[in-house]
């Protein structure tokens, strides 16, 4: 049995919809569990740039004009192979919203941010980020991308899966988006957050990984 949750997460990133957005991984465990039950975002959590409140249970995020910058927060938790889910609503004026990761100190010879998944209004995708310090040799590039329309004030679950290299994205359970990069499998120290605009809320963030 020891073997079994590699397996299984390894079959989950080629067949749609073996992870569909709820239910818990089989053989994992639970390593973070955020529901935003609280006045504070306390311990655990760092913000860059941005307004970033809880209110009424839910994480509110919005771009500050004055940052020049777009909002974006960390959240400690160290992963590798791993399954992510979160709750989402756009506000009017969001331009995107980016849930993804950085590489851990030492797995890359990099600056910058590893990859994120990217949400706008009319569309997603999977990016792996530009390397700060090597911008004309290793480029933002798009990795997978749909075509797909994002109701204001409606709340989706996206759910992100990584083994390795590979990653996998639904959101609310529907058509994946699929995506490899041999940068990706390294250990990931945080969960990274974005929104550009104004502005975007997030709610239960859950993090499984392999029960050892």
């Amino acid at each position: 049995m020891k073997n079994s949750l590699p397996v299984l997460l390894g079959a989950a990133l080629l067949v749609p919809g073996i992870l569909a957005a709820g239910p818990a991984p089989a053989n994992s465990k639970i390593v973070l569990a955020d529901d935003f039950a609280r006045a504070e975002l306390g311990p655990g959590w760092h913000v860059n740039n941005g307004e970033w409140k809880i209110a009424d249970g839910v994480l509110h995020i919005r771009e500050q004009p004055a940052d020049k910058h777009a909002a974006s927060g960390r959240r400690t938790v160290e992963t590798g192979n791993a399954v992510y889910e979160l709750k989402f609503r756009l506000g009017e004026n969001c331009r995107a919203f980016h849930f993804g990761f950085d590489p851990a100190k030492g797995q890359l010879q990099k600056k910058g941010h590893l990859f994120s998944v990217i949400i706008t209004p009319d569309s997603w995708k999977i990016m792996k980020h530009v390397d700060k310090a090597r911008r004309k040799e290793d480029p933002n590039e798009t990795l997978a991308t749909a075509k797909t329309a994002f109701e204001t004030g409606k709340w989706y679950t996206l759910r992100v899966t990584t083994w390795g290299p590979a990653v996998k994205a639904t959101i609310d359970g529907g058509a994946p988006l699929e995506a490899t990069h041999p940068t990706f499998g390294v250990r990931k120290p945080t969960l990274v957050f974005r929104c550009v605009g104004d502005g975007v809320e997030v709610d239960d963030i859950t993090v499984w990984a392999p029960r050892k």
